[in-house]
């Protein structure tokens, strides 16, 4: 950098700081449901006696050379101090390994730290670091976590959707809830907006929320409704589900000999737009002049 005269250049306050030293903890959610403390060993290097400062930068770690560039110019060269590596001091170290007792607070979240201040390297001189555990949630079986809520997903039969269901559900705490209709309730193969998956929520049954456990985010419950296959549903069990189920078939009348009856086979939406005949280029279609015939019209 260049510097004019009368330039100052500023001091740095107290002993600079060491870097951090990052650790990841694996964790299952029932721990970051329920809580949990592990215990982590720590291999550091720590100070033995009493550090002794460099000559060559007067403990700065760093040196300063000056370079004339014309009249009343100069220009501050800054280097790291050859003697002592940039530390700014000496200081012989030993290596130590600690142990340390890491809580899983509830409710904690993936990629949350963990602090132990000044627990990493210490150097001549300088505050040591900080170690952080940093929180790796594993993925669960059965359920998903986003926030304070949770999800899991179930399969329920055409029967079970339409009369009434109960499921028994095995909780991060261990505790078995059973999930159950209320009477004339009816889950829908999807919501109203169409082509999103039927969702309810058991209220207050997800994560506890860090600092306040006692307030808890919500269970969602995914859907997914199992009509019966083709050719499952002999005629007398149609006709009883007729006369049971709402809105019945309306039987139309008309003349098979004037009307043609369809049925439908299985298709792709993702192949809509793809039917008829596959199209090729000729030169009766093409725009390009090159394509174009001479003709000549005379009139008889």
């Amino acid at each position: 950098s260049t510097f004019f005269p009368g330039a100052r250049q500023r001091k740095s306050s107290g002993p600079q700081k060491g870097a951090n030293v990052n650790y990841p903890i694996k964790v299952t959610l029932e721990q970051l449901y329920n809580g949990k403390t592990k215990k982590m060993a720590i291999n550091r290097s720590v100070q033995v006696g009493e550090p002794t400062m460099c000559d060559e930068c007067n403990g700065m770690g760093y040196v300063i050379k000056v370079q004339q560039l014309g009249p009343g110019m100069v220009q501050q060269i800054q280097k790291i101090c050859s003697g002592c590596n940039g530390d700014g001091y000496f200081g012989e170290t030993k290596n130590e390994r600690t142990i340390v007792e890491v809580h899983i607070e509830k409710g904690m979240k993936n990629k949350e730290k963990i602090i132990f201040h000044g627990m990493a390297d210490e150097k001549p001189n300088m505050e040591p670091g900080d170690i952080n555990f940093i929180v790796e949630e594993e993925e669960h079986k059965i359920f998903k976590r986003k926030g304070a809520d949770l999800l899991i997903k179930k399969t329920l039969s055409l029967n079970e959707a339409l009369c009434g269901f109960e499921w028994s559900v095995r909780h991060l705490d261990n505790r078995e809830i059973i999930i159950k209709s209320r009477p004339g309730e009816v889950i829908s193969p999807e919501n109203a907006g169409g082509g999103i998956p039927f969702v309810k929520a058991v209220s207050n049954e997800g994560m506890p929320s860090k600092g306040n456990p006692f307030v808890k985010g919500n269970l969602y419950v995914l859907f997914t409704v199992q009509f019966p296959k083709d050719g499952e549903l002999d005629p007398a069990t149609q006709e009883i589900l007729k006369k049971a189920l709402p809105n019945p078939k309306m039987d139309l009348e008309y003349d098979e000999e004037l009307v043609e009856v369809c049925h439908l086979d299985a298709a792709d939406v993702k192949n809509f737009g793809k039917g008829g005949a596959a199209s090729h280029d000729s030169q009766y279609d093409s725009d390009d002049d090159n394509g174009q015939q001479n003709v000549e019209c005379r009139q008889s």
